[in-house]
């Protein structure tokens, strides 16, 4: 029912939203889709001949070609090369265009984020905002000054005063009104190096009686009002005590079951301490919200689209959802039905929703919404400290390895051999010929996770069907030969370097955080294609972020002698700096190898004759070295367009 001791932990990353997984059937979204505006006609995609900038159009991966001109028709890529050569092109084919003047800035294919989590991440979006990092919504919608560029960053302080002080703005009159929080992250909040011992991290709990305004006691912040926060990986619940006597008191029949299980409230207090965790745990406590307070369902259609707008703000033109239930697909078709899309969706399905054969994705699929493949989680999370290690965490945490979510027969999650659960699933899984994608964090996660896939493609390679391992955190020279000859290619959180890195480095993992996060170049250095994410809400949307992570690896998380984060790049050490990536293989990791690992490079990643004509343009070139490396996500996005129609362009433009 709770945290079996463990103050942290989580199993899962942003693969899964407990919430809407509970909530989701106690709202009907054709109703209310009747409050969305009817869909006029889709604006007409135009015919441009692009010239007089910087134009990469990345054919066949080539991160050297750059070309005078690109025509565009129909929606796709007409040609591309010397201007001559274009207007050739396009007189052949009888298209009529007009020319437009890039005056020097740089054209791209349309950026994609290869793993992300679409409707779980808008059904919340509503909660209070108690995340470590700063991330705003569109842009250019904001009203009033702020410093944009403090987007994708850390917030200057993020500690316990600073929660308190944020919690503290939004205490409702009404007693009996929840305050709902989302994105607490105690993994980035200040910790306690301890020599030769656990290293201390900033923990949650809930204790009336206690004296004294101890940090991390939740009734010390609000007693009054129930307080629930979920993590920033959306598998823990933080209570304070008003929040467990709700739950313990609540008519639901998990509540219920909670009683059965705990004579006394206090019984229940003192197991868990107001942490509760896994779906089974926090059930009782989703089902205690007010309904019209746990799922922001009135709003849900217009956290999509600002959702989207910020996709296509930061140069997105292809979002692959790493966990799409069928409900959100009827949510997001709903959506469809009312606005002309201005980004393109693929997904991987749970692995539990086998029920088809796979059939490669065609263009005519992509061009709004296809599934490439199907998803498994098999360990949790590294910050959330359940990535399943091969050793102890370097903090106290229980249990000391962390879990993996297929267990031993005798129900342990920490087994020492691969489940004969797993090895099924995966079994079952490729059987119909879909291509996986499988959460794997911690370094024994991911030996159990190859070995599996060896067992499963019985002496074949996985090329053919680009099964992947996400996040795929923590990296032996082993793991990479394998992945090597299996044919796995590895989606990277870049995100762990630049936010948690410091953490992982002093407190969570300490020297094997220096030696196995995300060894990027390693793995090109192996011959294998990698991709960058966001796995987004996790951290937020934003390729050219991911870009500059890769290429710095700064750490982010340092802090200064007054605990705030130090935001002065030369200041911010580099974790690893052998794995740093080039320019160019880091744009290859958000454009033509995402595509090839979502299952789409026959039609976006590149601006090849045929492609979809799905670009992106910069108002600097993020390949050109006068630009500083540490200042690429602020790199203005010009404009984005989707099968030749602009589907944003920035206000200063």
């Amino acid at each position: 029912m709770g945290s079996n001791g463990n103050d942290h932990n989580c199993t899962h990353c942003g693969c899964e939203n407990p919430i809407w997984n509970a909530l989701k059937h106690t709202f009907d979204p054709t109703a209310l889709a009747s409050q969305l505006p009817k869909l006029g006609p889709e604006p007409d995609s135009e015919s441009v001949i692009f010239t007089g900038g910087v134009i990469y159009p990345l054919k066949d991966g080539n991160m050297d070609e750059r070309v005078e001109a690109l025509g565009i028709h129909g929606g796709d890529v007409v040609a591309s090369g010397s201007l001559g050569h274009v207007q050739a092109h396009m007189k052949a084919k009888g298209i009529a265009w007009t020319t437009r003047q890039l005056d020097g800035k740089t054209l791209l294919p349309g950026l994609i984020e290869p793993h992300v989590h679409i409707v779980q991440t808008c059904a919340i979006e509503g909660w209070l905002d108690l995340g470590a990092i700063q991330d705003s919504s569109n842009p250019d919608d904001v009203k009033g000054p702020r410093d944009i560029k403090q987007d994708q960053r850390l917030r200057p302080r993020y500690d316990w005063n600073w929660l308190k002080e944020e919690i503290n703005k939004h205490i409702p009159e009404d007693t009996s009104t929840w305050i709902l929080g989302r994105m607490v992250d105690p993994a980035l909040m200040p910790f306690t190096e301890v020599k030769n011992g656990l290293n201390q991290l900033t923990t949650f709990y809930c204790d009336i009686d206690e004296t004294g305004d101890n940090v991390g006691n939740l009734d010390n912040i609000v007693s009054q009002n129930p307080l629930l926060m979920v993590s920033a990986s959306m598998h823990t619940f933080y209570l304070n005590t008003a929040a467990c006597k709700a739950v313990y008191n609540s008519h639901n029949p998990s509540s219920k079951k909670l009683r059965e299980h705990y004579a006394t409230c206090q019984d229940f207090i003192d197991a868990t301490r107001g942490n509760l965790q896994e779906e089974a745990g926090m059930m009782p406590a989703i089902l205690s919200i007010p309904l019209k307070q746990a799922l922001d369902v009135l709003n849900i259609f217009n956290h999509l689209k600002a959702y989207f707008d910020k996709a296509s703000s930061r140069g997105v033109t292809l979002l692959y959802d790493a966990m799409m239930d069928t409900f959100s697909k009827i949510v997001l078709g709903i959506y469809d039905l009312k606005h002309h899309s201005n980004v393109r969706i693929g997904y991987a399905a749970p692995y539990d929703s086998i029920g088809k054969k796979y059939h490669p994705v065609t263009k005519e699929a992509a061009r709004r919404f296809y599934q490439g493949g199907l998803k498994l989680i098999s360990d949790g999370s590294n910050q959330g400290l359940t990535g399943y290690q091969a050793q102890p965490y370097c903090c106290e945490t229980k249990p000391e390895l962390g879990n993996f979510n297929f267990c031993d027969p005798d129900g342990t999650t920490t087994p020492t051999v691969i489940p004969d659960a797993y090895q099924t699933t995966i079994n079952t899984a490729m059987k119909d010929g879909w291509p996986l994608m499988i959460h794997a964090n911690g370094d024994r996660a991911i030996s159990f996770t190859l070995s599996a896939y060896e067992a499963a493609l019985k002496k074949t390679s996985g090329l053919e069907k680009r099964h992947r391992i996400e996040h795929c955190s923590l990296l032996t020279e082993d793991h990479l030969k394998d992945m090597k000859r299996l044919g796995i290619s590895p989606s990277f959180l870049i995100g762990h370097v630049g936010y948690w890195g410091y953490a992982f480095e002093k407190a969570i993992f300490e020297e094997k955080a220096t030696k196995m996060l995300d060894l990027c170049k390693s793995a090109l250095d192996h011959g294998l294609r990698i991709s960058l994410h966001s796995d987004c809400s996790v951290t937020p949307l934003g390729p050219l972020r991911s870009m500059e992570q890769a290429v710095t690896r700064k750490m982010e998380g340092m802090r200064d002698a007054q605990g705030h984060f130090i935001s002065d790049p030369r200041q911010q050490p580099i974790l690893n700096e052998a794995e740093c990536l080039t320019r160019q293989q880091a744009l290859k990791a958000i454009t033509y190898d995402a595509a090839w690992q979502c299952h789409a490079d026959q039609w976006m990643g590149s601006l090849q004759d045929g492609h979809f004509a799905d670009l992106v343009i910069l108002e600097q070139n993020p390949l050109d070295e006068k630009v500083p490396a540490t200042s690429i996500r602020d790199i203005k996005i010009c404009e984005t367009w989707k099968g030749g129609r602009k589907v944003y362009a920035h206000p200063e433009k």
